[in-house]
């Protein structure tokens, strides 16, 4: 019996034109995290763990509606592989990284662990996950240049979900409510989105309804900024490469957002929680977020919503936007069990059945065949996330920069300064200070 439980509430290179041109026509029915309409074919092959019966631990983040698809994936498999139980656990994404920690500081690394781009070379280079090429997990279908992503000094230790953008998912139901037009996305500015924020916001006479989300919490989406200027959090070698100037104003745009009613007060606003998040609760017309999520906030929302380019791509030197993995599939390097570890991420990125019941959720696949399977079957949410990240590839600049080991502090450190600037605790000049000593620190430590 599967023990699913829930411990805390609350560099990628441009993908080739062959993880973009894809055929969107034909959608299907079929919804995420729903029974599929149509099984797609599964290729078998001599892949696999053939041993004695084994346990084997998961753990993954994300919100409740993940935990329900997970268990849906780990029932087919378990119904493949019935030598193979899957013991599964699951944090929120403020809660994942502490936990994870604490396992593997304490010897209980799970066999099997999602991993990020901010946090899969410091893990690596301290030589805990196993390398899944020496292990033989086939990825032949996979995109070379989503597959190196996963590679460490030459060391192929996690393998991609599938790939995801940074967009402004918008519900277009306020947006008419508000009298304000959706603005053109090829060409609206930072100033553009904060007018709207607050024209909408203005133009609800019952006050309770905002114009966008915070989103000066992420350092990912601050990043972008960066790039649309030219810089970058960290240069090719590992150093502080970006003009605090840039974060201030970040930071002072958020400010005037929430002055004047563009977005929620500072203890509505800072929610990491995608489903407590103002959009998902239905009092915000816009949220900056990953595009692969938007069926998720529309099914909390319960009407359709729309997905908008970043502000700012055609303001400055360049765009910002990238593409990233959507989340690494790791295995520790001390589990007992590496081939059914093995057999479990083969699954879990070459299995069209996966893709069918997550839709993009993780990522537009860098599977070929899973996408040819999948994507004619997806529900409109998630093909209108496939068709987005089709749409914005050509405006794609580069890759963003790879991480340094500490880099990945930078997540938690703009997280903790953006609320005390949020609740006027600190200037936005005195946290941007602030961030550029904590995390100078984090990468020379």
């Amino acid at each position: 019996m599967k023990r699913i439980t829930r411990r805390s509430q609350g560099v990628l290179a441009v993908l080739t034109t062959a993880v973009m041109a894809l055929s969107l026509a034909g959608c299907g029915t079929s919804t995420s995290g729903g029974t599929p309409t149509t099984t797609p074919t599964v290729t078998s092959t001599a892949f696999g763990y053939n041993g004695p019966p084994v346990t084997i631990t998961y753990y993954w983040w994300g919100p409740d509606t993940r935990n329900a698809e997970m268990q849906k994936a780990i029932t087919i498999f378990e119904q493949d592989h019935p030598n193979i139980t899957i013991q599964g656990e699951y944090a929120d994404w403020s809660g994942y990284w502490d936990k994870l920690s604490t396992m593997v500081a304490g010897g209980n690394a799970p066999d099997v662990f999602m991993q990020e781009d901010r946090y899969i070379g410091d893990y690596a280079r301290r030589g805990l996950l196993a390398d899944l090429g020496a292990l033989g997990v086939p990825t032949s279908d996979i995109d070379a240049s989503l597959l190196s992503a996963g590679k460490i000094d030459g060391t192929q230790v996690g393998i991609a979900t599938g790939a995801n953008v940074d967009a402004v998912v918008i519900n277009p139901a306020i947006f008419q409510q508000a009298g304000v037009p959706i603005p053109d996305d090829k060409t609206w500015t930072w100033e553009d989105y904060v007018n709207i924020a607050e024209q909408i916001h203005q133009n609800i006479p019952s006050g309770d309804v905002y114009g966008t989300s915070d989103y000066t919490f992420s350092e990912v989406q601050f990043e972008i900024y960066l790039r649309q200027h030219g810089e970058d959090l960290f240069d090719a070698n590992g150093n502080l490469a970006y003009d605090d100037k840039y974060l201030v104003e970040w930071w002072n745009r958020s400010l005037e957002l929430q002055k004047n009613g563009g977005q929620p007060p500072a203890d509505e606003a800072a929610s990491l929680d995608l489903l407590d998040s103002p959009i998902a609760k239905g009092y915000a017309a816009m949220s900056i977020t990953w595009a692969s999520q938007t069926s998720q906030l529309a099914a909390a929302v319960g009407n359709d919503l729309q997905i908008l380019r970043m502000p700012g791509e055609t303001e400055f030197s360049r765009t910002g936007t990238y593409f990233k993995p959507g989340m690494y599939l790791s295995v520790s390097a001390k589990s007992a069990h590496l081939d059914a570890a093995a057999t479990f991420i083969d699954f879990m990125i070459n299995d069209p059945r996966v893709y069918q019941i997550f839709g993009t959720e993780l990522g537009l696949s860098g599977n070929s065949k899973v996408r040819d399977a999948t994507v004619p079957n997806m529900a409109p949410a998630d093909a209108q996330a496939a068709q987005f990240t089709e749409d914005v590839a050509p405006s794609v600049v580069d890759a963003r920069t790879v991480i340094p080991n500490g880099g990945g502090n930078a997540a938690t450190i703009i997280q903790n300064l953006n609320e005390k600037v949020l609740f006027g605790q600190m200037t936005p000049e005195a946290a941007a200070a602030e961030f550029r000593t904590e995390l100078q620190a984090a990468i020379s430590g």
